[in-house]
């Protein structure tokens, strides 16, 4: 029997006070605000550089207030697709440091922590740490994890299990899954930077993968060795020409396949991306279900053609600042916590890259503001290109940028990392001393400008990471497309998942069993008309609701509050009409054949004339065991229904509806049956879709509501 379902936005502490009168008679023109210092003089601090003959640049930045030595070797890799093996970069960055042609493991951590240094590995290099009395010995031990990594089988393994065992935790963690699937979204599986690695991808991945990537990219002419600290031009000369100057790795074993692509040997196929990712053509919505979630994850986010030497990146910066970019005045902030106490934070970033740049605005938020949070995200992006910025805005947000980086200078890896950025991103020489000053000359319509390149709300990504249920239908509004994309926490199309089908069971048997269960077939195809009424709650009034039904295709509804009609449907097989306050309308098309499908008693009796009835599998329906049957129409409709596998009874309900706002998604669960001439009847009804409605049957009438007043058409 198919339940009822109803489309229904500083303070200043002015010093006047407190600076003593030197001249009584002095007047002050007030009328504009005093004009701002020049930005100072920018000492970003100097560095120096070399090539060895290898190819391989040294970068040194002096610095003599410590005894301490940082060394990193990075390479500039461009991204490759890892296809069928995503996570064997991940895993290489944990591998370099596995063990090294004289050292294995145990005895190369040991070193390390002998000399007092640290050291950490990437799928780009090796960072290093010591005392300048050790910096010898430790620049040794990265020339051995940068030249000779062995990747020893052993250690590999152990990787990969530590590997798949933090993907499993990845599974319990919202933000982490919230991390994943934004990557995926923002630049798809079919770009280096969207590929995820899985329990499946990750198996599949051999030593072999790793020692082959990196014989093809840890190469001299593509390293750079970059050394901070306690060291003089001279000796750095020595140290990089004594550790490295020799390095000439073998050459590259590869090959061009019929496609033209580069084979390398041990790790196949150099699959680069075939284009950069762009927004969505429209908005859309995404969703991952935690159900009973108390919170959701809300991001907003699309790729960003920026790269780090754009003319516009700066100005770009100033407006991601301003919109949320880590200052508590920030919009977000503002509006999110301060205004609407959505959240503890709501930030964004715009972030360069060389290759892609990316947007993301996000939050964590309380389940039940989800969809409004989204929507206030995608306001204030909107805003910030429509109307740009205030004064006192960009004032703030400059003087914060300046502050920041003023204080960055202070640490000389930051000389360092400027240094290796000029050259890894082909920066202008003066790009980091000219800094202050191009942040100057920032105005406010070069931050609109910016916004109106950089920001795409209504082609942006709304990804939530919370409770379907209680959120899904309401975030269909912000998508363009009408719908909502449910993802696993893989970033991929969600499958539900189903237990097997026991030998001998069909849809045709599990309907038998329905029919049993509530009375025996003869009983319920002798019910040739129904009566329902049923009392529930809308918009904090009490409803009533009479449902009629008649075979074949006869059905008719009242909703009244008080003595107030809401709506009023009737169909009396041929035609539909749907009246209310409003006045009243015919009920055409797909509407009228889905409603006179629904019109009998039991539907139930006529799904195997529909169309075509599948039985994927089992699932639990709160703790009870029960068997999905879904029903594809010919018409093209699709719903699925559980049915008990140890009563036969139905238990849920769901189907796919389109509103006015797009297409959501109305689950009932049917509870509480009761016997009425000698067929049970659900008499409670929990309804989740556009309106959540908890439905109580009040009365059941069998063969005796067939009055065709009922179902006239006027």
């Amino acid at each position: 029997m198919r339940p009822f379902m109803h489309q229904l936005a500083v303070a200043g502490l002015t010093l006047a006070a407190l600076i003593p009168a030197m001249n009584m008679n002095a007047q002050v023109d007030r009328s504009e605000p005093p004009r701002p210092a020049p930005p100072p003089a920018v000492n970003v601090g100097k560095h120096s550089t070399f090539l060895l003959d290898n190819g391989m640049r040294v970068i040194l930045v002096e610095d003599h207030r410590q005894p301490m030595v940082n060394m990193q070797v990075r390479f500039d890799i461009e991204p490759v697709m890892q296809r069928d093996k995503v996570g064997y970069l991940d895993l290489l960055g944990e591998m370099l440091a596995a063990g090294t042609a004289e050292l294995d493991k145990e005895a190369l951590d040991r070193r390390v922590d002998q000399l007092g240094g640290s050291l950490s590995t990437t799928s780009d290099g090796v960072y290093a740490s010591c005392l300048k009395k050790n910096h010898d010995a430790l620049l040794t031990l990265v020339q051995a994890v940068v030249t000779t990594p062995t990747f020893p089988e052993e250690e590999f393994q152990k990787a990969r299990k530590r590997m798949l065992s933090g993907l499993q935790s990845r599974k319990d963690d919202p933000d982490a899954i919230a991390d994943v699937v934004g990557r995926v979204l923002t630049y798809s599986k079919g770009y280096p930077y969207g590929e995820v690695p899985t329990e499946k991808t990750v198996a599949t991945v051999e030593r072999k993968h790793l020692e082959a990537y990196y014989k093809r990219y840890f190469r001299p002419e593509m390293g750079y060795l970059v050394l901070v600290g306690d060291l003089t031009e001279q000796e750095a000369r020595a140290a990089a020409e004594k550790r490295f100057g020799a390095w000439r790795p073998a050459p590259v074993v590869s090959s061009v396949d019929a496609e033209g692509r580069e084979v390398v040997d041990g790790l196949g196929p150099v699959t680069r991306p075939a284009k950069t990712p762009k927004p969505p053509k429209v908005r859309r919505v995404a969703m991952v279900d935690r159900p009973g979630a108390p919170q959701s994850v809300v991001r907003v986010l699309f790729p960003v053609e920026l790269q780090p030497n754009d003319p516009m990146a700066l100005a770009g910066q100033v407006m991601n600042t301003i919109l949320g970019g880590g200052v508590f005045n920030a919009r977000l902030m503002q509006n999110l916590r301060e205004d609407k106490g959505y959240t503890y934070g709501a930030y964004s970033s715009l972030d360069p890259d060389k290759y892609c740049g990316h947007f993301s605005a996000g939050a964590s938020v309380r389940t039940e503001v989800t969809d409004s949070a989204a929507a206030e995200m995608i306001f204030e992006l909107e805003h910030m290109r429509l109307n740009g910025v205030k004064a006192d805005e960009l004032a703030l947000a400059k003087s914060y940028m300046a502050g920041s980086f003023a204080r960055s200078l202070e640490d000389p890896r930051t000389v360092a990392r400027f240094a290796l950025n000029t050259y890894l991103y082909d920066l202008p020489k003066d790009h980091y001393t000219s800094y202050l000053k191009r942040l100057d000359t920032v105005r406010a319509e070069s931050v609109k400008a910016a916004a109106e390149r950089f920001l795409h709300p209504d082609n942006a990504t709304v990804l939530v990471v919370g409770d379907m249920e209680r959120v899904g239908n309401k975030l269909v509004p912000l998508s363009f497309e009408r719908g909502l994309m449910q993802l696993d926490e893989n970033g991929d199309p969600f499958r539900q998942e189903l237990g097997p089908v026991p030998a001998g069971i069909t849809p045709e048997t599990v309907l038998e069993a329905y029919f049993k269960a509530i009375g025996g077939r003869a009983a319920v195809e002798a019910v040739r008309s129904l009566k329902r009424s049923m009392a529930t709650t809308a918009m904090g009034m009490p409803v009533s609701i009479t449902e009629w039904n008649a075979e074949p295709d006869r059905y008719a509804m009242e909703m009244v509050s008080g003595t107030m009609l809401l709506q009023r449907v009737r169909c009396d097989g041929t035609r539909a009409v749907r009246s209310g306050p409003g006045g009243s309308e015919e009920i055409i098309e797909m509407e009228l054949e889905e409603m006179e499908m629904n019109a009998p008693p039991f539907p139930e009796l006529h799904y195997p004339k529909l169309g075509r009835m599948m039985l994927p599998g089992t699932v639990e329906v709160e703790g009870e065991q029960a068997y999905k049957l879904m029903v594809l129409t010919d018409m093209g409709a699709t719903f699925s229904e559980y049915y008990s596998v140890a009563s036969g009874l139905k238990l849920r309900r769901e189907e796919m509806k389109a509103t006015p706002e797009g297409n959501m998604k109305v689950t009932a669960d049917l509870k509480d049956y009761r016997e009425v001439k000698g067929v049970l009847f659900p008499h409670i009804i929990l309804q989740k879709g556009p309106m959540d409605m908890n439905l109580t049957v009040t009365e059941v009438l069998v063969n005796g509501a067939s009055d065709a007043k009922h179902f006239k058409v006027d």
